[in-house]
C-alpha cells in the first residue's frame, strides 16, 4: 500500500472518529499498565493502588492523608484504610507536627523506601519492555495527544464541572 492509499485510508474515510477510538485506546493502555503493575505488587503482597501510594512517596517525601486524598482518585476513607495497611505492615511511619498537633505527617520508613525503590525499578523494566518497537516519534505523538486532551478535559470540567451521582 503505498503513502497516498494510506492517507485516505483515515479515520474519517473508514468512518471511525478519533472520539470513537480514545475511550478504547486508553483502556487497553490502562489496562496493561494496570495488570501488570498489579502483578509486580503482587509479587510483594500489595495491590496496585499500596504500590501507587508508596510511588507518591519517592516524589514528595512527606505527605498528610488530606494530600493524598487531593491527589490519589480514590474516597478517603479508602486512602485512609491502605495509608493504615502500610503503616501496619512497616512501610510508612506516622509522625505529629509538632507545630499543629493535629496534622499527621506521612513518610516512608527504611522498609518502605527499599520496598518502593524495588518496585519502581521493576514497573520501569515492565514499561519499557512495553514501549519495544515504540519510536521516540511515536511517544512524543501520545505525548502530545494527551497533553491536548487533558487540556480540553480541564476545559469541559471549568463550562460543566461533573456531576457526582446518579443522573436525575
Amino acid at each position: 500500500m503505498d503513502s497516498e492509499t494510506e492517507s485516505e485510508t483515515s479515520f474519517e474515510t473508514r468512518g471511525v472518529t478519533s472520539a470513537s477510538v480514545l475511550g478504547p485506546c486508553v483502556n487497553q493502555l490502562v489496562n496493561a499498565l494496570s495488570r501488570g503493575t498489579a502483578q509486580i505488587a503482587a509479587d510483594n503482597d500489595l495491590t496496585h493502588i499500596d504500590y501507587a501510594l508508596l510511588r507518591l512517596f519517592l516524589e514528595v517525601e512527606e505527605w498528610t492523608t488530606t494530600q493524598l486524598a487531593r491527589v490519589v482518585p480514590l474516597a478517603p476513607s479508602s486512602i485512609s484504610r491502605t495509608v493504615n495497611k502500610l503503616v501496619y505492615r512497616g512501610f510508612i511511619q506516622r509522625r505529629r507536627l509538632l507545630s499543629d498537633r493535629r496534622i499527621v505527617i506521612l513518610t516512608l520508613t527504611e522498609a518502605g523506601t527499599a520496598v518502593t525503590r524495588e518496585l519502581y525499578g521493576r514497573v520501569q523494566a515492565f514499561e519499557a519492555g512495553l514501549c519495544q518497537g515504540v519510536g521516540e516519534h511515536e511517544i512524543a505523538v501520545l505525548m502530545s495527544v494527551t497533553s491536548t486532551v487533558m487540556s480540553n478535559y480541564a476545559d469541559l470540567v471549568q463550562q460543566n464541572p461533573p456531576q457526582i451521582g446518579p443522573p436525575q
